[in-house]
């Protein structure tokens, strides 16, 4: 399979250009997911966790604009291999991954994030789990977007990790 041509990520949406990308985009992935029903949106607001049909998606595109951090098409049938650092989908900078500097602070190796990075439909059926609503009958939050707001709160407020432990539990215990 060809490299697909991402120029167009760059262009003005109101651009010939743009809307030849979008039409060739939702094409490789069709082609390649081998569906037509739902795919993820890779717009700047739905950034690959929400699934939608094409239209809506062609729509997405246009009316948000494509996330230009997206350069990888992994959820869309893009090979893993064709990254820098396929093992994780990071640049390397003088040996050091982005992730390097967290490792060290928090004492992790390689080997503490997991093997996602050499099976990119586990890491996909991991996001799609998010995608589950938070418990049955919930129409507002996932279990991924309740985690990222929980998450947001604990930096906005400076949570220390003892204290956004103990919410936690406090927060599970509380459940039904």
């Amino acid at each position: 399979m060809s490299e697909m041509d991402k120029s167009w990520m760059h262009s003005d949406r109101r651009s010939k250009a743009y809307g030849l990308g979008v039409e060739a985009f939702l094409n490789f992935s069709i082609e390649n997911l081998l569906t037509t029903t739902h795919i993820r949106c890779p717009c700047v607001k739905c950034v690959n966790l929400k699934l939608f049909g094409v239209e809506i998606i062609r729509d997405h595109l246009y009316f948000n604009g494509v996330d230009q951090s997206y350069k990888n098409w992994t959820f869309h049938g893009e090979p893993w291999e064709a990254t820098t650092n396929a093992s994780r989908n990071v640049e390397e900078d003088d040996d050091h991954s982005r992730y390097s500097f967290v490792s060290e602070e928090i004492e992790m190796d390689d080997n503490d994030f997991g093997d996602f990075g050499y099976d990119p439909y586990e890491f996909a059926n991991v996001i799609g789990d998010g995608d589950q609503p938070l418990y049955p009958g919930c129409r507002k939050y996932t279990k991924l977007s309740a985690l990222v707001k929980l998450y947001n709160l604990k930096a906005k407020h400076g949570m220390n990790d003892v204290c956004f432990t103990e919410l936690l539990i406090l927060q599970g215990d509380l459940l039904p």
